[in-house]
C-alpha cells in the first residue's frame, strides 16, 4: 500500500505490491578453468601470467595465450627389431643392413594447447585459462611450484566449477627406476582437491600419473603393472577433499594433431655417433639412395638422387616459416620416409590425458541434459581409443575399489568408438557421495540459493523474511524437480525447505543474528548396475 504520509497533495496516488517473491536463478554448472604452460600471456602487450582468463573459443585462447609447442623428438636407434619397439625402418646402401630408429621425445613438453582444442572437440563453452608461465620458461620439465601459483590465482576467481591441470602429469617422476610415481603431481593434485573442498564450488578432474607407462617401455627398471600405476596414483592424492575430485584413467589417442602441422624441424638432426652428419640427414640419404639412386653403380648418383639430396643438405640451413614449410612440402613428397616420421610425431603429440575432454563431455551433458545426469555414457569426439584397452575384471577393482578411491575408466566398444564408463568420485566409499552427479548437483543447488539469499544479510530476521526465503528456494526446487533434477513422485517427496523459531532456530539463534534454512533433497542416482533376471516357465499340460 502506499504510505499514507509521503504525499501531503489532494489527488490519486497509484501503489504497487509486488505479488510474487524474488527469484532464484541457477549458477552455471560447466565452467572448467585450465592451468598450464602457454606459447604467450599478453593482453593489450600486458603480461597476464597467473591470472584467470575468461575464455569462449580456440580462436580467443589462440589470440591471447597463442599456439602449440614445437615439439622435438631424438632418433634413438635399437639394437633389436623382434623385442625392441622401433618407429622407423630404413636400409644403409652401403652394406644392406636394416636399421631400426625408435623416435622418442626430447625436451619439455606441454598438454595445455593441445588439451584446450579436446575440450572444445567434446563440447566445450565457455571457461577460465590460467597461464603458469610460458614455454620459454620452462629447460627440462613442467614445474610445480608454477602449477600450484595458478591454482592459487584460479581460487580467486568466481565462476570456475571445474578444475583442470593437463600440464600436471608431465611433473617429473621421483626416480628413473619407478616414472610412474611422483610425489610432485601429488602435491598438486592434492591442492586441487583441497580447494574444491575448501570453496565448495567446483569439482578437480584428475588424470592417473603414470599412464602412458603401460603402454610405453619403461625407460629403466622393470615395467609397472596396472596396480602399480593405480595403486601410485591413489597414494599420491591423499585423503582430503576426495569428494570433490573425480579421476579418469587411461589416456587417450586422439587425431587433434594431424601430420600437416608437423615438420622436419620436430626431429633433432644432432649428429650420430661420430660423424659429422646430422641423425636425421643421414637416414633421409640412405632413403634417398634407396629410391633414387643406381644400385649397379651406388657411387654415381642419379639426377634425381642429387636433386633430392640438395634439399636434404637444406636442413639446418633454413629458417624463416614460410620457406621452412616450403621446404619440408618438397621432402615429404620426395622422401615417403620422412612424412612417415612426421606422422609417428603427430600421433605421439595427439597422446593426451582424458580430464580436458570430460571437461567437454559434462559442459555438453549439463547443456543438453542437466547437471543431474551423470557425464558417462558417452562417446569422445576425435579420440581413436584409448592408450589401454581393460576388460570387465580389469575394471571391477578401479570402479569400486576396498579403500573407494574410484577411478572411472574409458573403455574402447565396437561400433561405438572410446565411452565414458564411470561416474565416481574418488569419495567411493560415501554413501551421499560417490557418484559424479550427486555431487555436481549439490554444487548447483548451494551456490545458487546462496547467490541468491546474500540479499537477505542484515534483512530483518523476522517472519516474513523467513516465509521470503522459503517460498524463494521451494520456487527454486520445484522447478528443478519439474525438469527431472529431483527423484520424487511430487515436490513434497523430492524436497522440503523449513526456516524458523521452533524448526530450525531457536530464540538464542535469532538474538545472535542467524537465520537458518534448512533444506532437505532427495537427490538422483545412477543406474549403475542393470540386473536382468530370466525365468523359464513350464508350458501348462492338460
Amino acid at each position: 500500500m502506499p504510505d499514507a504520509g509521503a504525499n501531503s497533495t489532494p489527488g490519486v496516488y497509484v501503489g504497487e505490491i509486488s505479488a510474487f517473491p524474488p527469484s532464484i536463478v541457477g549458477v552455471q554448472t560447466a565452467v572448467p578453468v585450465f592451468v598450464g604452460y602457454t606459447g604467450k600471456a599478453e593482453i593489450g602487450g600486458k603480461p597476464i601470467v597467473c591470472r584467470p582468463i575468461s575464455i569462449s573459443s580456440l580462436a580467443a585462447f589462440e589470440e591471447v595465450f597463442g599456439g602449440a609447442h614445437t615439439p622435438l623428438y631424438a632418433l634413438a636407434e635399437v639394437g633389436d627389431a623382434e623385442t625392441d619397439v622401433y618407429d622407423v625402418r630404413v636400409i644403409e646402401p652401403a652394406t644392406g643392413t636394416a636399421r631400426f630408429y625408435r623416435l622418442d621425445a626430447e625436451g619439455p613438453s606441454f598438454n595445455l594447447y593441445n588439451a584446450m582444442r579436446l575440450f572444445y572437440a567434446n563440447g566445450g563453452g565457455s571457461c577460465y585459462v590460467v597461464s603458469a608461465g610460458l614455454y620459454g620458461d620452462v629447460t627440462a620439465t613442467v614445474d610445480k611450484t608454477a602449477l600450484l601459483a595458478g591454482l592459487a590465482a584460479a581460487a580467486e576467481q568466481v565462476g570456475p566449477t571445474m578444475l583442470v591441470v593437463p600440464d600436471a602429469v608431465l611433473l617429473p617422476p621421483d626416480s628413473p627406476a619407478k616414472p610412474w610415481v611422483s610425489t610432485e603431481y601429488g602435491e598438486v593434485a592434492s591442492a586441487m582437491l583441497r580447494q574444491g573442498e575448501t570453496l565448495r564450488d567446483r569439482v578437480a578432474v584428475l588424470d592417473v600419473y603414470g599412464t602412458q607407462h603401460l603402454s610405453q617401455p619403461a625407460a629403466a627398471g622393470a615395467a609397472p603393472t596396472l596396480d602399480d600405476v593405480i595403486g601410485a596414483f591413489r597414494v599420491n592424492v591423499g585423503d582430503a577433499g576426495l569428494s570433490y575430485g573425480m579421476a579418469y584413467f587411461p589416456f587417450v589417442n586422439t587425431s587433434i594433431v594431424s601430420p600437416a602441422e608437423v615438420a622436419y624441424t620436430s626431429i633433432d638432426d644432432a649428429p650420430s655417433g661420430t660423424g659429422s652428419v646430422g641423425a636425421l640427414r643421414q637416414i633421409l640419404t640412405w632413403e634417398n639412395a634407396n629410391l633414387y639412386g643406381k644400385p649397379a653403380d651406388p657411387a654415381v648418383p642419379t639426377p634425381r638422387q642429387v636433386q633430392v639430396q640438395a634439399d636434404i643438405d637444406r636442413i639446418g640451413t633454413v629458417t624463416d616459416p614460410a620457406d621452412v614449410k616450403a621446404l619440408d612440402a618438397v621432402l615429404t613428397a620426395a622422401l615417403p620416409l620422412l612424412a612417415e616420421m612426421e606422422r609417428v610425431v603427430a600421433t605421439k603429440e595427439g597422446v593426451l590425458p582424458a580430464a580436458p575432454a570430460l571437461a567437454g563431455v559434462m559442459t555438453y551433458v549439463d547443456g543438453t541434459r542437466g547437471v543431474w545426469n551423470a557425464p558417462a555414457n558417452v562417446s569422445l569426439t576425435a579420440v581413436a581409443s584409448p592408450t589401454v584397452v581393460l576388460d570387465n575384471n580389469q575394471q571391477e577393482g578401479l570402479n569400486v575399489p576396498l579403500d573407494g578411491k574410484a577411478v572411472d575408466v574409458l573403455r574402447a566398444f565396437p561400433g561405438r568408438g572410446t565411452v565414458v564408463w564411470g561416474a565416481r568420485t574418488l569419495d567411493g566409499n560415501s554413501a551421499d557421495y560417490r557418484y559424479i552427479q550427486v555431487r555436481r548437483t549439490l554444487i548447483y543447488i548451494e551456490q545458487s540459493i546462496k547467490n541468491a539469499l546474500e540479499p537477505f544479510t542484515f534483512a530483518p530476521n523476522t517472519g516474513q523474511t523467513w516465509a521470503t526465503v522459503v517460498s524463494m528456494v521451494s520456487s527454486f526446487l520445484q522447478s528443478l524437480w519439474s525438469q527431472g533434477g529431483l527423484m520424487g513422485a511430487t515436490p513434497a517427496d523430492a524436497f522440503s525447505v523449513a526456516c524458523g523459531v521452533g524448526s530450525t532456530m531457536t530464540g538464542t539463534d535469532v538474538l545472535n543474528g542467524w537465520m537458518i534454512v534448512q533444506v532437505t533433497l532427495s537427490l538422483i542416482r545412477p543406474a549403475e548396475f542393470i540386473e536382468l533376471t530370466f525365468k523359464q516357465k513350464m508350458e501348462d499340460v492338460d
